[in-house]
């Protein structure tokens, strides 16, 4: 039942747009009474507080998306940067794994992409781009 809520409200319909992957975990998680909760977290472990996909905005106004899970940390996963908020502009793009010792950046909000007018993210994560 988790995993086919997550899809069905992740996925785009013809009734309805997809929901973030992230807001969507939040959203889930306060649907009490919905899901077995020993299940529910397993699942959020699996895929993360950020799943794959995710649009963040890093502390260095740096933007970026989820693309892969650390095992090490739900809240750091590695993401992929492409964006500085601060000039307005693309950046080379990068893979910035937010559980090394040596990063000193951290995620400060999920973003959504037509906010900032981003298409095509999923070549991302998907490594396309």
């Amino acid at each position: 039942a988790v995993c086919d809520v997550y899809d069905a409200i992740t996925s785009t319909r013809a009734y309805k747009q997809a929901w973030d992957p992230s807001a969507s975990i939040q959203r889930m998680s306060q649907w009490k009474g919905s899901f077995d909760p020993d299940l529910f977290q397993s699942f959020v472990r699996c895929i993360g507080i950020y799943p794959v996909g995710t649009l963040v905005k890093l502390e260095s106004g740096k933007m970026g998306v989820v693309i892969d899970q650390n095992p090490r940390s739900l809240i750091k996963p590695r993401v992929k940067v492409f964006y500085s908020t601060t000039t307005g502009m693309p950046v080379n793009r990068y893979v910035l794994d937010l559980a090394s010792p040596d990063c000193s950046d951290k995620i400060v909000s999920r973003e959504l992409a037509e906010k900032w007018g981003f298409e095509n993210l999923q070549d991302l994560w998907m490594g396309n781009a």
